[in-house]
């Protein structure tokens, strides 16, 4: 049987140094209603447009730790942590999967900000 501290003990954790972080998380969708008259014809036009960038998508396979090694391109269970290393920071948008993650930057910051990911494998 594994005690809690082995159990600790034999996650694979990894620390990928100068992160930058450019995407913007998606602040939902807006629906919207138009009608125009053209030559006497009316015309009601009705769509959906999302608000703001897109999230950054990470697969794990793309990233290099602070020793140099690539990462696995599957981790089970991972938790990506970013450490911010200014006032601005990043953020994880939803749940990481086995091979991927999405990350987005503080809508509050100019332009793309540079994090340290702390990447900890949590197992079954």
């Amino acid at each position: 049987m594994i005690s809690g501290l082995e159990r600790i003990k034999t996650r694979r954790v990894w620390l990928v140094p100068d992160f930058t972080v450019w995407g913007l998380a998606d602040l939902g969708q807006a629906d919207y209603l138009v009608h125009e008259t053209v030559n006497a014809t009316s015309t009601v036009l009705f769509g959906s447009t999302g608000i703001g960038q897109a999230e950054q998508e990470v697969s794990f396979s793309d990233l290099t730790d602070h020793r140099g090694n690539s990462l696995p391109a599957a981790i089970s269970s991972p938790c990506v942590f970013p450490r911010a290393k200014d006032r601005h920071s990043a953020y994880i948008v939803g749940p990481e999967s086995v091979g991927k993650f999405k990350i987005a930057r503080d809508p509050e910051a100019p332009s793309a900000v540079s994090v340290d990911l702390l990447i900890v494998e949590m197992g079954e």
